[in-house]
């Protein structure tokens, strides 16, 4: 005799789910993109222009220092975007069809685990977050990048910096780490940490508006310093 037929059944919104299982990755992604897609411009306009000597003739023209790193820097700034926004579109496509494709062959559990989503408003929220970080590599990458002599050295110079990312864009992923208001200070872990609350639908007020403004100020304190070197003739003529 069985008097109950038990069935499990998941409660919990296909967001809630998504966020659950994608939610460490998608700021991760985006973030690594960032810092990878500013990392060539950067080391072309700096040292490249060292190694072809156009740089003289670039600072020969009638333009201020400052408008001239400006000009290099929203170009940097321009393709770390870029390279984000591409890619991510990219693998939400891909995304999608797979899961669509996947759907008209999954049976039972498996289809049930299928049914994960991330809003369109989740994605550009991340985004949002990420700006002033990618303003943060853009021109830290600028900065390292003009110390060197050539395009190869400052290959060297930045690929530690890599690693300097990776270890808090990771660390977020791990299990127990949770946004406090002392990781909210912390440049990319704290991105990386509301951007995986963002993507599960939870939105944290405080902590998004104590993020955003200390990106800000790592963002315009590392923009005023490649500014500062731009003036320096032993940095720019270091060959």
């Amino acid at each position: 005799v069985r008097p109950f037929d038990i069935r499990e059944e998941n409660v919990a919104p296909a967001e809630k789910v998504g966020g659950a299982i994608l939610g460490g990755l998608v700021p991760y992604f985006i973030i690594l993109l960032c810092l990878t897609g500013a990392m060539y411009p950067a080391m072309d306009l700096t040292a490249g222009e060292k190694e072809r000597g156009t740089i003289e003739t670039i600072l020969c023209s009638p333009v201020s220092r400052t408008h001239l790193v400006l000009g290099k820097f929203l170009m940097v700034l321009t393709a770390s975007l870029a390279t984000a926004a591409l890619a991510i579109t990219s693998m939400a496509v891909s995304f999608g069809v797979g899961k669509k494709m996947l759907l008209g062959v999954a049976r039972g559990s498996a289809a049930d685990a299928l049914q994960i989503t991330i809003t369109g408003k989740a994605v550009v929220s991340v985004f949002f977050m990420v700006l002033p970080l990618a303003v943060l590599f853009s021109a830290a990458l600028l900065a390292i990048s003009l110390f060197a002599k050539s395009f190869k050295e400052a290959q060297s110079y930045l690929s530690p910096l890599m690693i300097v990312v990776l270890l808090p864009a990771v660390a977020a992923l791990l299990p127990g780490v949770e946004l406090n208001a002392g990781l909210a200070l912390v440049p990319v872990l704290n991105t990386s940490l509301v951007s995986k609350e963002i993507v599960t639908g939870t939105y944290h007020w405080t902590y998004i508006a104590m993020i955003f403004t200390s990106s800000c100020v790592y963002a315009a304190a590392a923009l005023a310093y490649a500014v500062h070197l731009f003036q320096r003739e032993d940095v720019l003529f270091r060959t």
